[in-house]
């Protein structure tokens, strides 16, 4: 696979030096079948240069007046294409096909941008994932640290995330204040990304430099004395503006909910721009964020003979101990190459580099009876205290026309190295004693606790893909979408001493077709197929083929859909469904695929502006998620442990119109049943949480902005279990365990730009 991996690089590097040859020629006239229709305005106004999102080029900037006073950076009611609440986005950036209009592609997108993440005071994924009602986060570090999925499907570790398009670790703490836009694409998208779970796809888009000065400054406090001071700072400097910056600088740190608990992050980010040519712009990033949560409630582990208990208040002391808690360190760093040759045809290349080190040093709550005893005890961790991943991606784009059918096409490829290293010694389980859920119990700390030391290379997974994909238009009411990627997986175990234990090694094609109608050129309906590999699961400790790699999985997912656009309001429908064939280890104890799972569901949603100054973004996901054909009459043709059957969110927003920059909004949030473990032995009752805001902005002398915020969560103090998931993904069956939801809490912020 190695050597499978440099052709994949070196296909994007030939790629782009092909390009470079074909620069002075101005087109590529062996690829273009007849001369090129003239643009729509349409069109146009879709089209990205190689600086990004940049507006206007520079010539234009040169030509305007230099005494012209710049529009504020910041508007009362938001900015960008998204409208003023950033409710309604027009594109997204999807794979290697870049920027589309979502009303054109035929996928189901939730775009939330740098609006919509202010306006809602998030600082974490989580904060996010809840507006977006097929989403869910299995919370196995924590509520923070977890696999975010959609469509009740496990997400992976690394091929369900991505920065900027290139793979990232999802199982760390996401530094939200850096990331201007994001992007999750729901189901199946193996032909877009590579092998990956039907887990959905998680686009995380840095901020970039901007064109004229911006410097922000925020300020938040919430109930829990936690203290926030992040700032923003961009802009170009240099001859001709050719170098653009965006620095973003965070420190937040305070007590948390639970007595004696505490938080503690701090980031430091940079993105740069240097544009070589007006058709060629370099981007250079680099970041590390560092989180650290102690003493807030643990997970509570059960098996299938027992039931879990009614959500208890997090709030109480013992759940969690002060000792107990997650310590993450992420330093990420990479770059980009855009070259545009001509309005047609562009090139992407870049790669990025992430190491994530984790240290939990977590308690965990075993439930001993349906009498609501438990057992804490203190496992260290020797797996995954260390994730390295190598990504990269490398993609031609270009439109031609045979005769009136226009074609928008790409070839690229792109692929991943994710390498674990686990710790060589720890100290064994901590037994601390027994408590009840009506009387949790503070343990005092542990003494001599050896967990963080010397790492070794326990795993190295790789895979690799080339892209290749058509968007054929034939006329203004049919298209249709075919992408395809041919797929390469590697992977090899090692022992403590460096030898190699096992090797694997897999290929084979993913791909998406899609047909689009329009009988209207406001509303796209839509039917597609998407046939994708996965990375086999690995054989679980105590099976009895332990550490062996099973041959990839493929997904299958059938979707049709309805989008349409009535001016400030988008309205989505989606039916789906998705199987994936499911491992587990049996009354053999062999580790096998011996099963389906099998989520059949709709989804609806409306974003937008639906009353003059009235906003919503609002979504409903109604799931039938089975597993099939298990071989079990006890676990066949059951519902996936903590996958709801219902789960909405409606998120509104009213302008006061009589006093210009007053926002008030609401949040309300349902989750419905979830079954409690894979032979369905009950459910755990769903839930509702709201949530208030309201946010007031003016404008200083100078055309300064300053902008207060303030929130109210949960405001009825719901107790609930927030996430419920099964031991492992790699179907562990009988195993199970659930962490608590927030309590009631209230942030307040102030921000000014200048």
């Amino acid at each position: 696979m190695k050597s499978t991996l440099l052709v994949g690089v070196l296909f994007g590097s030939a790629s782009y030096g092909t390009l470079a040859l074909a620069q002075d020629a101005g087109q590529l006239p062996t690829i273009t079948i007849t001369a090129e229709k003239p643009r729509t305005n349409q069109q146009q106004s879709t089209t990205r240069t190689a600086r990004g999102p940049r507006s206007v080029t520079r010539s234009a900037r040169q030509a305007a007046p230099q005494n012209s006073p710049s529009p504020p950076v910041a508007l009362p009611y938001g900015g960008g294409d998204s409208g003023p609440s950033g409710f309604n986005p027009k594109g997204a950036e999807v794979g290697p096909l870049k920027r589309r209009a979502l009303l054109d592609t035929p996928l189901s997108i939730n775009v939330m941008d740098r609006t919509f993440i202010e306006n809602r005071g998030a600082t974490s994924l989580p904060d996010l994932l809840k507006y977006i009602p097929s989403a869910q986060m299995e919370a196995r570090g924590g509520p923070d640290v977890g696999r975010p999925q959609t469509r009740g499907m496990q997400g992976n570790v690394v091929s369900n995330s991505h920065l900027d398009g290139m793979n990232i670790v999802a199982t760390t703490a996401q530094p939200i204040e850096m990331i201007e836009r994001l992007e999750v694409i729901s189901g199946l998208t193996g032909a877009f990304y590579g092998p990956a779970s039907p887990a959905g796809m998680f686009n995380f888009i840095q901020k970039r430099p901007t064109d004229s000065f911006f410097n922000r400054i925020t300020g938040g406090y919430s109930t829990d004395s936690i203290g926030l001071v992040h700032g923003d700072f961009g802009g170009r400097v240099g001859a001709d503006k050719a170098f653009g910056y965006r620095i973003n600088l965070l420190k937040e740190r305070g007590d948390g909910y639970v007595k004696n608990s505490n938080l503690d992050r701090d980031l430091v980010s940079g993105a740069f721009d240097l544009h070589v040519t007006d058709k060629t712009v370099i981007e250079l990033n680099a970041s590390r964020y560092n989180f650290r949560t102690f003493g807030y409630p643990a997970g509570f582990g059960y098996g299938n003979a027992i039931r879990l208990p009614d959500a208890p208040d997090p709030t109480r002391v013992g759940y969690g101990q002060s000792f107990s808690g997650s310590e993450l360190e992420t330093t990420t760093y990479g770059g980009r190459i855009k070259h545009e040759f001509n309005e047609n045809w562009s090139f992407t290349g870049g790669m990025l580099h992430q190491t994530a080190d984790r240290l939990f040093t977590t308690v965990s709550n075993t439930m001993l009876d349906n009498a609501g005893n438990y057992r804490t005890s203190l496992s260290p961790s020797t797996a995954a205290g260390r994730f390295e991943v190598l990504s990269n991606t490398a993609n031609l784009n270009g439109t031609v026309f045979t005769g009136d059918i226009r074609h928008e096409l790409v070839i690229g490829t792109t692929g991943y190295t994710w390498d674990i290293y686990s710790a060589l010694n720890s100290s064994p389980t901590i037994n601390f004693g027994t408590a009840n859920i009506a009387n949790p119990v503070q343990w005092p700390a542990p003494v001599g606790l050896i967990q963080d030391g010397l790492r070794y290379k326990g795993s190295s997974n790789s895979q690799q893909v080339a892209i290749i994909g058509d968007t054929i238009t034939f006329n203004s009411y049919w298209s249709a979408m075919l992408v395809g990627s041919y797929n390469w997986i590697d992977t090899q175990n090692y022992n403590k001493l460096g030898a190699v234990t096992s090797t694997y090694e897999a290929e084979g094609f993913s791909p998406t077709v899609a047909i689009m109608f329009k009988p209207v050129s406001n509303v796209t309906t839509y039917v597609a197929y998407a046939n994708s590999l996965e990375q086999g699961g690995s054989a679980p400790t105590g099976s009895l083929n332990e550490g062996e790699t099973l041959a990839p999985y493929r997904s299958k997912q059938l979707e049709a859909g309805i989008k349409a656009n009535f001016g400030n309001v988008n309205a989505t429908f989606a039916a789906f469904k998705i199987e994936r064939p499911f491992a587990f280890a049996g009354s053999d104890n062999i580790y096998k695929i011996q099963g389906m799972q099998e989520n059949k569901g709709l989804e609806f949603g409306l974003y937008g502006e639906v009353f003059r100054n009235f906003n919503v973004y609002g979504g409903l996901t109604l799931l039938d998620p089975r597993l099939k054909d298990t071989g079990v009459p006890a676990t066949s043709n059951t519902k996936v442990v903590g996958v709801p059957d219902t789960q909405a969110n409606l998120l509104m927003e009213y302008f006061i119109e009589r006093f210009p920059g007053l926002v008030f909004s609401a949040n309300v949030h349902y989750t419905g049943e979830r079954a409690g473990n894979n032979i369905n032995s009950f459910m755990v009752k769903g839930f509702t949480t709201l949530d208030l805001g309201a946010r007031y902005s003016m404008v200083l002398p100078d055309q300064n902005i300053a902008t207060f915020r303030i929130f109210a969560n949960n405001i009825t103090n719901e107790h609930y279990w927030l996430s419920i998931f099964p031991g492992s993904i790699n179907g562990v069956v009988g195993s199970n365990t659930a962490f608590l939801g927030a309590p009631r809490e209230v942030k307040v912020s102030a921000s000014v730009t200048f």
